[in-house]
């Protein structure tokens, strides 16, 4: 069982974790009490106790903090009293003033180990009296002990760098339905055939003569032969059966049409300002056909931007249950689909995180507004942005046989940041820009509805 020693000590380093940085909001300022002494505590402040593990007594702590912060990070510091407050340099020198901190001064409220305790001093001898008697007195008192030495504060090891916070990249564009396939001509049906010739009807049969009156007997005539009878009609054959109709030429579209679209561009976010970035897109398009419509339903699979020279400057993740927001459904008049031929796709625009009016929408239903994109700035910043997106796409293309669509895209792709997990980011615009206008895609037609989990197996 755990002596009460360890509980009173166990108890006071948690309570101490939650109250220091509390404590620094209400009571911390500097020795000059100017406005850059809040800036330097308000930054302190934002980072939380987490990063500041304490056994030590709070107010000890905050002290110990900031005196570590002032003695490590002095250049940290003044870079950040130079800057106004919320602009773009004033939130770099905040992320480079809490990187040092945390760096050179985590354990600065963990506490230095006590000194020996003194050594007792030695114990006094009784005093004879002059005359001889035994003196009355009582016992005589040894030396006390001296008192352990003053516990030491931590150390604080060295500056960090500063780092910006992470935009978010958009989307490419996508292709859209294709053409539709008419259906063979009807088969004609066979001549009727003529009627067959009458029979026609035999000879009749003459009559015997009379016997003439009295005398002799004339001779009986003879008896006339009937006719031969007439041959029948030959029987006429019947109409040659007439061929059927031959096939349209049409193809047929319907099935799931996959593509990846890769191009270079850049970004602009808040904090980070303008950087390069490759961006590469995997999409599907589901087509679909009724008597007068082909509906295509148009997904984005995976997002992928990857800023360049550096991939790590700002690192941006789509998660599945972002991904799954990126859908939306077109449609477009039938046609017929020939080989060579134009393919007419509609424009695409997809929303996500927020609605046509601006407005932020819950999309990934997460309880925050937009969608939540985590970001990790330079390595060493992460935080979760809240953010709509509007990703809007036009393509050009034709059939380059029965299962490929080939032609060019164009996008573009906007963003609105609500807010975020971190004190840093708190709103801002996000734009991001190919470099071209005209980028090259090709589309590959599979059978049936094919999702997303298994297209991107194919690339």
């Amino acid at each position: 069982m755990k002596s009460t020693k360890y509980f009173v000590l166990t108890g006071g380093a948690i309570a101490c974790s939650l109250l220091a940085f509390g404590g620094c909001s209400s009571g911390a300022s500097s020795s000059d009490g100017t406005n850059g002494s809040d800036q330097v505590q308000s930054a302190l402040k934002d980072m939380g106790t987490a990063s500041f593990p304490c056994i030590i007594n709070p107010i000890d702590c905050i002290h110990a903090v900031r005196t570590c912060v002032d003695t490590s990070c002095a250049d940290q510091e003044k870079a950040l009293l130079a800057t106004f407050p919320f602009t773009p340099q004033s939130f770099k020198a905040i992320a480079g003033l809490q990187q040092c901190a945390v760096s050179n001064c985590a354990n600065a409220c963990m506490g230095g180990t006590g000194g020996a305790p003194g050594a007792g001093g030695a114990t006094s001898t009784g005093g004879t009296p002059p005359d001889g008697g035994v003196e009355t007195g009582g016992m005589p008192a040894g030396g006390a002990p001296g008192a352990g030495g003053a516990t030491a504060t931590g150390g604080a090891p060295a500056a960090g760098g500063t780092t910006a916070s992470g935009g978010v990249s958009s989307a490419g564009g996508t292709p859209a339905a294709g053409g539709v396939c008419t259906t063979g001509g009807a088969t004609s049906t066979g001549g009727a055939p003529a009627a067959g010739g009458s029979t026609a009807s035999g000879g009749s049969a003459a009559t015997g003569g009379a016997p003439a009156a009295g005398g002799a007997p004339a001779a009986g005539g003879s008896t006339a032969s009937g006719g031969t009878p007439g041959a029948g009609g030959a029987v006429e054959t019947g109409g040659t059966t007439g061929a059927g109709g031959s096939m349209s030429t049409g193809l047929d579209l319907t099935g799931t049409w996959i593509s990846r679209v890769q191009t270079m561009g850049s970004i602009t976010a808040p904090v980070v300002g303008t950087t390069a970035a490759n961006i590469d897109i995997v999409l599907r398009l589901l087509v679909s056909q009724s008597a007068s419509t082909f509906t295509g339903t148009v997904q984005i699979c995976r997002l992928n931007p990857v800023t360049t020279p550096n991939a790590s400057s700002l690192v941006v993740t789509f998660t599945p249950t972002v991904l799954a927001t990126l859908v939306t459904t077109v449609t477009e008049p039938s046609f017929t689909a020939t080989v060579g031929a134009a393919v007419p796709l509609p424009a695409v625009k997809i929303l996500t995180g927020i609605d046509a009016s601006g407005a932020s929408v819950d999309s990934d239903n997460d309880g925050h507004p937009g969608d939540t994109i985590p970001a990790n700035v330079g390595g060493i910043l992460a935080l979760n942005a809240y953010t709509g997106l509007t990703i809007q796409t036009s393509l050009t293309a034709s059939l380059t046989d029965a299962s490929t669509i080939t032609g060019t895209a164009s996008f573009s792709s906007t963003g609105t940041v609500f807010g975020s997990d971190n004190a840093i980011l708190t709103s801002g615009s996000i734009n991001v820009t190919p470099s071209s206008t005209s980028i090259p895609f090709s589309a590959t037609k599979l059978a049936g509805d094919v999702s997303c989990a298994d297209v991107l197996t194919r690339f």
